[in-house]
């Protein structure tokens, strides 16, 4: 009997359907995880002028690629600082395994005024998904609200004092400074006596201010002073970069060290001196902290004490099928750049503007705190056409003349070209354009014929390969993604890539027996792979620190040696006319070619 053409081909389409939407929504069965994610603070009362912890925790089974959380609107809270952690659980239940991952989130926030207030819900998109956090309430009281607890076992109560023979003495470098401008404590160790060990058993508070540490010398050096009359030996213990976050009168809480201190024999009779084990302290002290002048405070006031420049660009002149340009705006200069708020932006027609990603680089080094920081906002064209982004300002205020200063930017512009109608964008930070050029297939109604016995063998040899290759095409997408996504992902994907291109290089100028340029070439191909793969920002770490990271990654030691064993020549040789190796150019080339083989 032959089947009725028109219920042969729907009963076709049908089974089509069915396996065309298998092969999509398989991947997502496999691959999804359901989230947890929650919110948490280390405590709902809080002084003014502390700081507190906000923990944003993302928990599920076989999760990969979350993207960080979007904060509320936080306006009666300064954010300090942002880290994340990241641990994992694998366990074997009945033969199947499963890995419980945790990412956290961690928020230091501060509270700019007294009362009641409520953060918001936090909000994470995760395959296609939207999970919000409950909103958390806050009260923020006058004054300390929790004292230092006693330690469990606490050391002899013998306080220093210069009738001792040993203190420990705090300088400030000012009694007064405006909210938000740096000031600097020294912490010293002064002694009459001989140390034979040092520990630390309470550190200041530093309640009202954001702290850094910007000299924590790995051994005392001790210098001979006059002190009130008296010969000391003295040595920097901490130094510590201040910035007031609110104003008044503010308390440096004391830092307290128990140490033994060999005091020379009192007698005869004893030859090797007398060791006491003494706790010393130094005196609290307070810091007069002038609050910002509200007079002629401009309304594009960025939270900046110091000095500082304003830059601003875009990342491309041209954007092609409506591919986000990013709009790049670095404040740069010395200051409290951790304080200073992201700028706000004016409505800029036609344009999408999307969460900036910020970044932050701080240099310590110099005893001031300076360097930059960078908000990168992505702007995604709605339309063909040249873009304008007007000039910006913002203002921050200048302790040394006590006045607001004002940074402006130049006018922008971009040209986008081939932005496809009825674009959808997607706030995770990756574009998704959805076309309105919409073909359907008709079948032709005048030749409908059954379909022979092999062309159904064709059809179910076709069918898997389908879900295959759907199953890949999602598979790359979501690769893609986490490029646009994970800048740690991405560094590393493309290690390899940018290494090669390096090596060539090296090798290009080594043919060329260009002695410097090699030199250079192979030292930054090595300091770069290694920051790319372990994701390092190389730029701002030591030596020393950049090795312990990748001992840490779990690199062998004597790998890490020899390579930057290499690296040290080069840069020797690079730096300093006279140096040279005990290698040669051709051997320090194949030997840096093996140990990353290796690697």
């Amino acid at each position: 009997q032959i089947p009725n053409p028109k219920e042969y081909i729907n009963h076709r389409i049908q089974f089509v359907i069915c396996l065309l939407i298998t092969g999509i929504f398989i991947p997502f069965i496999l691959f999804a995880g359901e989230l947890n994610f929650t919110a948490t603070v280390d405590r709902t009362t809080v002084g003014l002028g502390e700081t507190f912890t906000l923990n944003v925790s993302v928990n599920g089974e076989n999760i990969s690629g979350v993207p960080a959380p979007k904060l509320p609107e936080l306006p009666d809270f300064n954010v300090l600082g942002r880290s994340s952690s990241q641990s994992t659980n694998i366990s074997f239940i009945n033969g199947k395994m499963t890995q419980q991952t945790t990412i956290t989130f961690i928020y230091t926030l501060s509270p700019k005024k007294i009362g009641r207030f409520t953060i918001g819900p936090c909000r994470i998109d995760y395959q296609g998904k939207t999970y919000d956090t409950q909103p958390i309430d806050i009260e923020v009281v006058k004054g300390a609200t929790q004292a230092s607890p006693p330690s469990a076992q606490s050391p002899p109560r013998t306080t220093g004092s210069s009738e001792q023979g040993i203190m420990l003495v705090v300088i400030p470098g000012r009694r007064e400074v405006y909210q938000g401008e740096q000031i600097n404590v020294d912490f010293y160790l002064y002694t009459q006596y001989n140390i034979d060990n040092v520990d630390f058993s309470k550190f200041p508070n530093f309640n009202g201010f954001w702290s850094e540490v910007i000299n924590e010398p790995a051994r005392l050096n001790y210098k001979k002073i006059t002190y009130e009359g008296k010969t000391y030996y003295a040595a920097l213990i901490r130094s510590f970069a201040l910035f007031p976050i609110t104003s008044g009168h503010l308390n440096i809480d004391p830092m307290e060290m128990v140490v033994t201190v060999i005091k020379p024999p009192s007698d005869f009779f004893d030859f090797f001196g007398t060791a006491q084990r003494i706790t010393i302290a130094s005196k609290p002290i307070t810091i007069n902290v002038l609050p910002l002048p509200e007079e002629k405070k401009p309304a594009d006031f960025c939270g900046g004490v110091g000095k500082f420049t304003l830059n601003a660009r875009v990342s491309r002149d041209t954007s092609n099928q409506g591919e986000p340009v990013n709009l790049i705006i670095k404040i740069s200069g010395t200051g409290n750049l951790k304080l200073i708020e992201k700028p706000a932006l004016p409505s800029i027609p036609n344009l999408k503007i999307l969460e900036p990603e910020v970044k932050e680089n701080i240099d310590k080094s110099t005893g001031t705190i300076k360097g930059t920081k960078e908000f990168r906002f992505p702007l995604i064209p709605q339309v063909d056409g040249e873009h304008i982004i007007p000039e910006m300002t913002i203002s921050y205020f200048n302790p040394k003349t006590k006045t607001y200063e004002v940074l402006k930017s130049e006018r922008l512009k971009f040209f986008a070209t081939g932005v496809t109608r009825g674009a959808v964008v997607t706030d995770a930070g990756g574009l998704k354009i959805v076309g309105s050029d919409v073909r359907y297939i008709k079948p032709d109604k005048n030749i409908i014929k059954p379909e022979s016995d092999k062309t159904s063998i064709i059809y179910l040899f076709l069918y898997p390969i389908s879900i295959l290759l759907f199953g890949i095409a999602f598979l790359y997408q979501r690769h893609q993604e986490r490029l646009l996504k994970d800048r740690a992902y991405a560094r590393r994907f493309m290690s390899g890539r940018v290494f090669k291109k390096r090596f060539q290089e090296a090798s290009d100028y080594l043919k060329k027996k260009d002695e410097k340029n090699f030199y250079s070439a192979l030292s930054k191909a090595i300091i770069g792979y290694l920051g790319d793969r372990f994701n390092l920002d190389t730029g701002a770490l030591t030596t020393e620190q950049l090795k312990q990271e990748l001992l840490s990654k779990g690199l062998k030691t004597a790998l890490v040696e020899e390579l930057f064993g290499i690296v040290n020549k080069c840069d020797a040789v690079t730096y300093s006319p006279l140096s040279n190796t005990d290698l040669s150019m051709d051997e320090l080339f194949d030997k840096t070619r093996k140990l990353m083989e290796s690697l």
